[in-house]
């Protein structure tokens, strides 16, 4: 069934049309950072104490959360002979420390495996609201330096800086230069993304584009406010929608598009589940933070012509799948201990398997707490009471959490009382994975 119903997306369309449509993908976490960082190192982020991966997500001031001699999908494919970038959202930390803002940001992205960086430090609404380029912020006068804190500077009332007209988290000075202007974020993104594909044409090459959109605050360029007829932040789908068209337009016109594995995916549900009619998780309940299915069940689209055979697949896969699946395409053998967490999906973008490569997966919602899913069965390490109206954030009870998926897509009951035993055996099977059984 299409929920979509009151948005227009005809480039994703395209892209679900021409390609394979995952309809049980998973975000590793209901968050971004942690599920960054377990795209890229096919680890469950959730395995490391630390801020941003097991709980929360990373400020702007925080120390690079992956270590530079950890294997990632970038340096895999690096190996094979790739050129690798990364263009837009970062929030993965810089430095060995709390970065400087006016200094080289390194270890970073070019550590842990891009040759090239382009992009934001944390998220749109977080200071400091500045482009980096390898490892140096762009447009910075020396004369005004950057100062960034996330611990309330005394005599501070307000959430953070207001910087170009939009209150940010944490707080900053200095920097005016550098400050990018809000609405124009993605088109600076895109076009940064675009260029990359240009200047490497004619060799292999990687590209991990990470638009900005559709994540607060709900500023889209001018050219879209208003095309969707619902909201701003509506608004600023119809313009990575867009994005999307150019990029498989440029592709085409490359002549790269026979040759060219397209994935398009999230790091987390939607922020949102109802704008005035529009259901951005669909039949999922629940929302971004959240361990429901609307917080980590996200969008997962494979375009790769004369490999990749169009439809749908109902397979049980996450985004931690990616650095096996990279290894797996270009015919590299990864170590013993890297990404413990990551299976091949080549067999089933091939066609060669129909079945899921998991027996189960884990998710994390943004306070820590795990869920397991397998089969139609998702179990939830501490249930959590259904949002009141008016909150979204969780509420946590004493019991276990036990739905299927199957019968009970917006986990409404609790079946943990009614099946102790699925309830004992999915516990035992969590801890498994947990302690690195299984």
């Amino acid at each position: 069934m299409l929920w979509a119903t009151k948005l227009k997306t005809p480039n994703l369309d395209r892209l679900a049309k021409e390609g394979l449509r995952f309809t049980d993908e998973h975000s590793a976490a209901s968050m971004c950072t942690p599920t960054r960082f377990s795209l890229l190192t096919g680890d469950y982020c959730w395995r490391h104490d630390v801020r941003g991966l097991n709980r929360g997500v990373a400020a702007g001031d925080d120390p690079l959360l992956i270590k530079p001699s950890t294997v990632t999908l970038p340096s895999i494919l690096k190996r094979a002979g790739y050129r690798t970038g990364v263009v837009g959202k970062w929030h993965l930390g810089f430095g060995e420390t709390a970065p400087d803002y006016n200094a080289e940001l390194k270890p970073g992205p070019l550590e842990v495996g891009f040759d090239e960086f382009f992009g934001y430090p944390a998220t749109n609404d977080r200071v400091p609201p500045v482009y980096v380029r390898d490892h140096r912020v762009v447009g910075l006068d020396p004369a005004d330096p950057i100062t960034v804190t996330y611990k309330r500077p005394g005599g501070a009332v307000t959430r953070g800086s207001v910087i170009a007209g939009v209150e940010r988290i944490g707080w900053m000075t200095g920097g005016k230069a550098a400050v990018w202007k809000d609405d124009e974020v993605g088109g600076v993104l895109l076009a940064n993304a675009l260029a990359f594909v240009e200047r490497h044409q004619k060799e292999p090459f990687f590209l991990y584009f990470a638009p900005h959109a559709v994540h607060p605050p709900t500023v889209p360029s001018e050219k879209f406010r208003g095309k969707s007829g619902l909201s701003p932040r509506a608004d600023m789908l119809c313009e990575l929608d867009a994005g999307v068209g150019q990029i498989l337009d440029a592709l085409d016109r490359l002549k790269l598009a026979g040759n060219t594995l397209l994935i398009f995916t999230s790091d987390n549900g939607a922020f949102v589940q109802d704008e005035k009619g529009h259901r951005p998780n669909g039949p999922w309940h629940g929302e971004k933070e959240q361990y429901f299915e609307g917080g980590h069940r996200v969008p997962f689209l494979v375009r790769w012509p004369g490999h990749v055979k169009p439809g749908v697949s109902d397979a049980l896969i996450g985004l931690t799948d990616l650095p096996a699946t990279a290894a797996a395409i270009v015919s590299q053998k990864l170590p013993a201990t890297a990404a413990p967490d990551s299976v091949s999906l080549l067999p089933l973008f091939l066609g060669e398997t129909p079945g899921s490569p998991h027996e189960a997966i884990v998710v994390m919602s943004s306070k820590g707490a795990l869920a397991l899913r397998k089969g139609p069965w998702k179990y939830m390490s501490k249930a959590v009471g259904l949002p009141v109206k008016g909150k979204k954030k969780e509420a946590f009870l004493a019991e276990p959490g036990l739905y299927n998926l199957v019968e009970d897509p917006g986990e409404q009951n609790n079946l943990a009382k009614q099946n102790p035993e699925m309830v004992k055996q999915l516990a035992a099977l969590l801890e498994a994975i947990r302690s690195g059984k299984k």
